[in-house]
Formats: structure tokens, sequence, C-alpha cells
């Protein structure tokens, strides 16, 4: 992590080889990176192959840019490039650590009396749902009063090391509570648990939707989840703002990571979907590409 500012070109191309002809698609992204105070985007667009009979820009509830297309001529393969370049400032010295964790912390069952913002976050939601598994594992590291920063770097650290990266061992319909009996699975299982164990608390946390750089030392092992898309948590903490952290990979998320949108799981955020007339069996490649620029 470092404090310095950082320039990224991202490339992140979606195929798709459908077995029979498609002839009508109607499709939403949540490709576009988004202007934060610590990300600037100063390149974006969306290229597609065949090009669209319709495409319109739209912003959705969460405030994230997204684009729906449609086509109505009969094609047997798509291509969506999303080509992005952003410019990336650190948070982590804005960031107070003695803030304690429960000091705007509001249980289950409370009557939410703050910004209705917040108060979503804090909610179960569709992949979310609140289960006292995640919660108790979640509060080991939470002890009444202890500084929300340094329970989140605990609580990130011991899902990295208690939970196998397995890319075979989920899919997207994978409960909460059967990522936290396998103990295995990828980026947004272990985003989905971690919501859940925040949320249990009383804090407002919220699914982030983006990319991690893969740049290692010689000899470091990769970073999991990097070179496709990529999903860890923010949660707030009421003196220094949202606070990411990345339990796949147990560490805070700062200039390494290009946020593309957030919601409250991955069906607010999902990068690519779309209903399709004919396409038959059909599996999506993605390639994602990061350059410092």
């Amino acid at each position: 992590m470092s404090s310095a500012t950082v320039r990224y070109k991202v490339i992140h191309e979606t195929r798709y080889a459908y077995e029979h002809p498609v002839s009508s698609g109607r499709h939403l992204a949540h490709l576009s990176p988004r202007d934060t105070a610590w990300q600037k985007v100063t390149n974006h667009q969306i290229a597609l192959i065949p090009e669209a009979t319709e495409r319109s820009w739209a912003t959705d509830y969460f405030g994230n840019r997204t684009l729906r297309f449609t086509h109505e001529t009969m094609h047997r393969d798509l291509l969506v490039r999303a080509e992005s370049e952003v410019t990336i400032s650190s948070q982590l010295p804005g960031w107070d650590p003695e803030t304690p964790w429960d000091r705007d912390a509001m249980p289950p069952g409370t009557r939410l009396n703050d910004d209705p913002a917040l108060a979503e976050f804090r909610l179960a939601s569709p992949h979310v749902p609140l289960i006292a598994e995640a919660t108790d594992y979640a509060r080991r590291s939470f002890s009444p009063g202890r500084p929300l920063l340094a329970a989140l770097h605990e609580l990130t650290l011991r899902i990295r090391e208690d939970f196998v990266y397995d890319p075979l061992a989920t899919t997207i319909s994978t409960s909460v509570a059967e990522v936290e009996a396998k103990r295995r699975g990828v980026c947004q299982d272990f985003a989905h648990f971690m919501l859940s164990g925040l949320r249990g608390l009383g804090l407002p946390a919220r699914y982030m939707s983006g990319y991690i750089i893969n740049e290692r030392a010689p000899g470091a092992p990769a970073l999991q989840g990097a070179d496709t898309s990529h999903a860890w948590v923010a949660t707030r903490c009421p003196v220094s703002g949202w606070i990411g952290c990345d339990p796949t990979n147990g560490k805070f998320a700062d200039t390494e990571f290009i946020t593309l949108s957030w919601g409250r799981d991955f069906s607010d955020v999902t990068p690519l979907r779309g209903v399709l007339l004919g396409a038959g069996t059909h599996v999506p490649k993605v390639a994602v590409r990061i350059t410092r620029t």
C-alpha cells in the first residue's frame, strides 16, 4: 500500500460464442469505473462487436454508471470491450486508527434512525442473509471498544487464512451458509460472508466490484482474484468514511484496487448480464489486462 498517486489503463473483454444464432439480445453492463474521492476517471469507452441496435447510458440507484444495449440483428458471437484509464490516490492517510467500531453500530432489530443510504447497507440483501455463523465469526475480532481499523484488519486476515480460494467450489447461487461450511470459494463468496458478519454486528457494509492489479515482488505469490473482475468490502467509519477491505487477500483496499461499482451484493453490480432469444449453450470468456501508465 502506497500513498503515491498511480495511473492505470484497464481493458476488460468479454466474449460470447453462442451455440445457436441469437436473433434478439438485451444487456445491462456495470463496466464503467466510478469517479470517487480517491479515484478519477480520465477516459472510458465500451466497444461492441457487432455494434448494438440501440445503446443508452444511465445511473443506477447506487450511483453506478450503467450501459444498456440491444441487438436486434442475427449474430453468433458477441464481444464487449471496456477500456478505461483511471488515476487513484491512497485513502490510508485519512483513516483514523482510534475510532471504536461500536461507536455507531446498530444491531439488527434496532430501529434505524440514520441516513437511509447507510441503513440499507446494514440490512440483509438477496445474496447476503444475516446468519449467526457469520456474525459469530466476525465478533471474535470485534471486542467492545476495539478500534475499527484493527478489527477490520484482523477479520480480513482471518478469512484469508481460514478460507481456501477455489474457483470450482462454488457458483453464484452458493449461499453464505454453504461458503461458511465449506470454507472454500472465490472473492464474491468471501465478500458476501464478510458482509453478513459485519452487518450482523450492526455495521453498514457494501459490496465493491472492480479489479485488483496483480503486481508482486519476484517469488511472491500472485494475488487471488487478479486478472479478472474482483470483489471486496467497504465498511463505513463515522470519522474516516468508507474503508475498503479485501478478505480474499487479507488486506485493506488501496491504490492497487480499481473501483467499478458498489451495491448491497453481487446482484446489484453484475458486470454483464442479459436476456437472449436463441443462443443455446454459451460460456463467456473474460480477460482483464491492467497496466500502469
